[in-house]
């Protein structure tokens, strides 16, 4: 098992993606005509869900290699390398 510090970090990494995640859910859903309930209760789970695989990827990672592995930094320079 992963120590508590690295499974709040990789938390905190992957809370970005999970609230972007819950918010698309949502924006979908309502556009799309479907009870708030329904809306509300697809958007917690989709969000839970993202929180918690990309938060286990993570935290594996920092067991496995001894390093801590940032979504979120992978990301922005990801997306500042795609730039022409």
């Amino acid at each position: 098992m992963f120590p508590p510090r690295s499974a709040l970090y990789a938390s905190l990494d992957a809370l970005p993606f999970a609230a972007l995640g819950t918010l698309a859910v949502f924006v979908f859903g309502t556009a799309g005509g479907l009870s708030s309930e329904a809306v509300g209760a697809t958007a917690a789970l989709v969000g839970a869900a993202l929180l918690l695989g990309l938060g286990t990827i993570s935290a594996n990672r920092h067991q496995t290699e001894g390093k801590p592995f940032y979504f979120t930094r992978a990301v922005v320079v990801e997306g500042l390398l795609s730039f022409p």
